[in-house]
C-alpha cells in the first residue's frame, strides 16, 4: 500500500515536473516570439498615478535605442523622454484606464540617439498571475505616416513661396474667430506696391524675392499669436485676435518703417497697409476685412505712383553702375535731342516727352548681363539676341507705369530702321514713331563721339559722315538732313 502511494506520488511529481518544464519552455518560446515581433510590447503597473514598466520586449533597442533592462531599472526614464508637448496626453493614461476599456493614443518619443519618433499605442487592462492589476501596451512606429500627414497639412494650409498661411487657412480662421470670444479683433491688409513692374522688368524670380522679404518683415513685426497669411498674389492679411485699434496701428507703423528701410537687390519695398478693428460682436469678421481693404486701397492710390517712380529710378541707377549708360550720356543726349527738337518746332509737351524718352530709352538693358554690356570684343550671335530684347523689356517696364506709359511705344521702336531692317518689330519708314526716329539719330551720334568698350570714339565730323551714310537705311533721311545741317553749323 505504501509502495503504491510512493508510485502515485512519483507519477504526480513527474507530471508536475513536466508541467513546470512545459511552462518554462512556453515562456522561453513566448519570449523568443516577443523578441522577434516587429512591434514593441510592454506591461506596466500604475502606482501613485505613475506608470512603472514591469516588462518590455527586446524590440525596445531597435525602436527606442534602450535595452529592456535600462527602461525597467529606471522608472523615470520613459516619461523623461516624452516630447514636452505630449506629456499631458500620456499623463492622462492612468485616469482613462479606470474606465476598463482599451486606449489608443499617439505621441512623440525622443529616442536615445536623439531622433524623435511618433509612437502609436494601444493599452489594454489585464490581470497578472498574482492577481494584481497589470496593463499591457502594444506600440508601433508611425513616424513616416505622421510626417506624411504633417507635410500634407502644411501644403494644404501654407503658401508654398513665403511659408505663410494661405487663403484657405485664413478663411477658416476668420470663421472660427467669428464664433469665438476674441474681442477686440483687428485685421491688417497689405498690398505690395510695384510687384507687376518688377515682374515685368526682371521676371518673376525677383518678384518672388520681394514677396519673401515682405513675409519676413511681417513675421518680425508681429507677435507670436498673430496669424499672418498671403491672401493673394501681392496681398497679405494679418489677423490679430484680442488686439485694440491702437495696438494695431503700432504694428502697422512698425511694418511700414521696416519696409521703408528694406530693398531686394536694389529695388525698394513699399507696402500699402490698411487696418480695421471690431470692438463688439455685432460686426462679422468679413466686414472688418472689407473695411481694412478699403483703407488699404485709399493708401495705395496715394502711394503707387511714387512707388513706381522710385522703382524706375532704382532701375536707372542700377543700369548706370552696370553699363556705360551713365548720367553724363543721358545728359548729353537730352541736351542734343531737346535742342534738335526745338529746332524742329516741337511743342513743349512733345519736348517733355522726348526728354523722358531719352532718359528711359535703354532701361530695358537692366536685364542684360553686365559682362555683355561691358564686353570689348565683338558680341556673339547669342549675345546680340540678348541685347536685342532690351527695347521689349523697356516697353514692358514703362507700360506698367502710368506716368511713363506714354513713351512706351517710342522706347519699343528706338532701334527700328527706316528701311525695315531694325528690331524688334521690323517697322519701316513712318511706321516708326517720330520721337523714336529722333532718339535713334541722337543716340548714334552720342555713342560714336564718346565711344564704348566695343567702339573707339571718333570725331564729330566722322560721326556726321557716318550718319549721312546711313540716311535712308537706318535713319529717317529728312531728319538726317536737318540734323546735319543744324549741328554741322554748331560745331
Amino acid at each position: 500500500m505504501e509502495s503504491g502511494n510512493h508510485i502515485a506520488a512519483g507519477q504526480d511529481n513527474r507530471k508536475r515536473g513536466r508541467a513546470l518544464l512545459q511552462q518554462d519552455q512556453d515562456a522561453e518560446r513566448f519570449d523568443r516570439i516577443l523578441a522577434h515581433t516587429p512591434v514593441l510590447i510592454y506591461s506596466y503597473k500604475v502606482i501613485n498615478r505613475k506608470i512603472i514598466i514591469t516588462y518590455i520586449n527586446s524590440n525596445s533597442v531597435n525602436l527606442l535605442g534602450y535595452e529592456p533592462q535600462e527602461i525597467i531599472d529606471n522608472p523615470a526614464l520613459w516619461s523623461s523622454r516624452i516630447h514636452p508637448e505630449d506629456i499631458e496626453l500620456v499623463a492622462k493614461i492612468p485616469e482613462r484606464l479606470k474606465k476598463v476599456q482599451p486606449i489608443h493614443l499617439e505621441y512623440r518619443f525622443n529616442c536615445k540617439l536623439g531622433r524623435c519618433r511618433w509612437l502609436r499605442e494601444k493599452h489594454n487592462p489585464a490581470i497578472n498571475d498574482a492577481g494584481e492589476k497589470e496593463h499591457i501596451a502594444i506600440c508601433w512606429d508611425v513616424t513616416e505616416r505622421k510626417e506624411a500627414e504633417e507635410k500634407i497639412h502644411y501644403i494644404t494650409y501654407h503658401d508654398s513661396l513665403t511659408g505663410l498661411y494661405n487663403r484657405v487657412f485664413l478663411e477658416e480662421e476668420m470663421h472660427r474667430l467669428d464664433k469665438g470670444r476674441q474681442l477686440p479683433i483687428s485685421i491688417i491688409l497689405g498690398d505690395l506696391n510695384g510687384l507687376k513692374l518688377v515682374n515685368d522688368t526682371y521676371g518673376h524670380g525677383k518678384g518672388d524675392a520681394m514677396l519673401k522679404t515682405v513675409s519676413l518683415i511681417l513675421k518680425d513685426s508681429c507677435r507670436r499669436g498673430d496669424i499672418i497669411g498671403r491672401w493673394g498674389g501681392d496681398e497679405f492679411v494679418i489677423l490679430l485676435p484680442q488686439t485694440t485699434g491702437k495696438k494695431t496701428a503700432e504694428i502697422s507703423e512698425k511694418i511700414k518703417r521696416r519696409c521703408r528701410s528694406a530693398c531686394t537687390e536694389g529695388v525698394p519695398l513699399s507696402l500699402a497697409l490698411g487696418f480695421a478693428t471690431r470692438e463688439k460682436s455685432v460686426a462679422a469678421v468679413s466686414d472688418i476685412l472689407k473695411e481694412a481693404e478699403d483703407s488699404m486701397y485709399q493708401q495705395k492710390l496715394t502711394e503707387s505712383k511714387s512707388t513706381r517712380s522710385a522703382i524706375v529710378s532704382a532701375l536707372l541707377n542700377t543700369l548706370k553702375t552696370s553699363s556705360f549708360e551713365t548720367e553724363e550720356h543721358s545728359c548729353r543726349m537730352q541736351m542734343m535731342a531737346l535742342e534738335f527738337g526745338d529746332k524742329l518746332g516741337l511743342p513743349d509737351s512733345e519736348l517733355s516727352r522726348l526728354s523722358l524718352l531719352i532718359t528711359l530709352h535703354d532701361i530695358g538693358k537692366i536685364n542684360v548681363p553686365r559682362e555683355i554690356l561691358t564686353k570689348k570684343e565683338p558680341l556673339s550671335d547669342g549675345e546680340w539676341r540678348i541685347i536685342k530684347k532690351h527695347p521689349e523689356t523697356g516697353y514692358r517696364i514703362t507700360r506698367s507705369t502710368e506716368e511713363f506709359a506714354h513713351v512706351a511705344e517710342d522706347i519699343l521702336s528706338h532701334h527700328e530702321h527706316w528701311d525695315g531692317s531694325g528690331y524688334p518689330q521690323g517697322l519701316k519708314g513712318k511706321q516708326i514713331p517720330f520721337l523714336a526716329r529722333i532718339a535713334a539719330i541722337v543716340d548714334a551720334y552720342e555713342v560714336m563721339t564718346n565711344g564704348r568698350p566695343y567702339r573707339k570714339r571718333i570725331s564729330p565730323e566722322e560721326a556726321m559722315a557716318e550718319i549721312k551714310k546711313c540716311s535712308g537705311a537706318h535713319f529717317d533721311p529728312g531728319l538726317v538732313e536737318l540734323f546735319i545741317d543744324y549741328f554741322s553749323k554748331e560745331t
